[in-house]
């Protein structure tokens, strides 16, 4: 009668013959099993058989008694969040202050144009912030020209439909552009180039 065999990895029965464990995928090769020296020099006899290890390992009653059932523990640990406070978006090492600096700089456009996302590009040395206020500042520049060319084109009798909408969106984008920030996103604002 043939022993059976266990992964090393896993603990998992091995198949009859098998170079690799169907359960986790770790190579168990036939040398490791035969007997012979490993690969580190040490001797492989009874690594992966049933007699390797203690007795009684695997067994229902190794370890703790009250290892595995619902009581045990106090119960006062909880698993943590995924992710940290500390860093929220990829890319990016944002705290929390940071985002919600960036989506400032966003809303601040909205009341003082370009002045205060600008200020906060100068005076900004986080990356996350300075990339925020870098793309209301390259909004604040075309929203301005599309202001120009609209006011132009109300000559022609077109361009008061520009003064009407661009406000609109300008506050719109300002918005979703905050809460993006809020969130740890860079958002780009749509018909943006990179300006500055």
């Amino acid at each position: 009668m043939e022993r059976e065999e266990y992964c090393w990895n896993c603990g998992s029965v091995l198949e009859s013959g098998a170079n690799y464990c169907s359960a986790c995928g770790a190579e168990v090769g036939r040398d490791d099993r035969a007997g012979g020296e490993s690969e580190s020099g040490g001797r492989t006899d009874e690594w992966g058989t049933n007699d390797y290890g203690a007795d009684d390992y695997g067994s229902d009653d190794y370890g703790a008694d009250d290892y595995g059932t619902d009581d045990y523990g106090s119960g006062s640990y909880e698993q943590a969040g995924y992710g940290s406070d500390g860093y929220d978006a990829p890319g990016y090492k944002t705290r929390r202050n940071d985002t919600s600096f960036a989506a400032v700089t966003h809303l601040l456009a909205i009341f003082t144009w370009l002045i205060g996302p600008l200020i906060v590009l100068v005076v900004t040395e986080d990356e996350f912030v300075d990339a925020n206020a870098r793309m209301a500042v390259n909004w604040q520049i075309m929203f301005t020209i599309y202001m120009l060319l609209s006011l132009m084109l109300v000559i022609v009798g077109v361009g008061i439909l520009g003064l009407i909408i661009l406000p609109i969106l300008d506050i719109a984008f300002c918005v979703v552009a905050a809460v993006k920030a809020n969130d740890g996103e860079v958002w780009q604002y749509p018909l943006t180039p990179e300006i500055v």
